[in-house]
């Protein structure tokens, strides 16, 4: 099992550090005055993970994948919410910028990451096609997959805390951009990724 596990941290580095929902999330407020936004958004995402892993041993994960009506309603629902994600954001910085005086919006919640992550049919797809990749008939347990799922949330939290600490570093030396563009920056990610997952559920096509 050590070694299955190491395989399987080497074959989550590429989807990990691509930028996703929680990642953008993360970007958006870690530069404002809120405390404690990573440690939010990795905890969100990690119980994202380890939830998609425990539905995946139970067979619901197989169910969904399985059927084209309840996939694409998960694939509807996650592009509804990310388009919403990004309305609030880009709305928090309209806000920031009539009221500077007033907050500058709802803080960021746990269940925001884990919603984002939870309505992904992509994270899913990991534990149903990734994973058992990693484990035989004899492995392939309830236990060893959330053991998988426990690897892809520590290698998350890693890489959003890097991300944090590298974007604080660029705010320290006084980009150009100012603080709220990276609101209106990352509300349009979000609703492009909700765009995009739409457009795929509307088709037909994986996400």
């Amino acid at each position: 099992m050590p070694e299955a596990l190491f395989a399987f941290a080497l074959a989550i580095v590429p989807i990990v550090v691509t930028p996703g929902a929680s990642f953008t999330l993360m970007a958006t407020h870690v530069l404002g005055d809120e405390r404690g936004v990573v440690r939010r958004v990795a905890a969100g995402t990690a119980a994202g993970i380890l939830t998609h892993a425990v539905l995946a041993a139970c067979g619901l994960s197989a169910l969904v994948m399985q059927s084209a009506e309840l996939y694409r309603a998960v694939q509807f629902a996650g592009a509804a919410y990310l388009i919403a994600l990004g309305i609030v954001t880009i709305a928090r910085r309209d806000h920031a910028a009539t009221a500077p005086e007033a907050s500058a919006g709802p803080r960021l919640r746990i269940r925001t990451a884990y919603l984002a992550n939870l309505l992904n049919p992509k994270a899913a797809a990991v534990y149903l096609t990734l994973a058992p990749q990693f484990l035989d008939h004899r492995t392939f347990t309830a236990a060893n997959l959330i053991a998988l799922a426990a690897v892809h949330a520590a290698l998350t939290v890693l890489w959003l805390t890097l991300g944090a600490t590298a974007l604080r570093s660029l705010g320290k030396r006084a980009l150009a951009l100012p603080r709220r563009a990276f609101d209106t920056i990352g509300g349009a990610v979000l609703i492009a990724l909700g765009a995009r997952t739409l457009v795929q559920a509307h088709s037909g096509a994986p996400a």
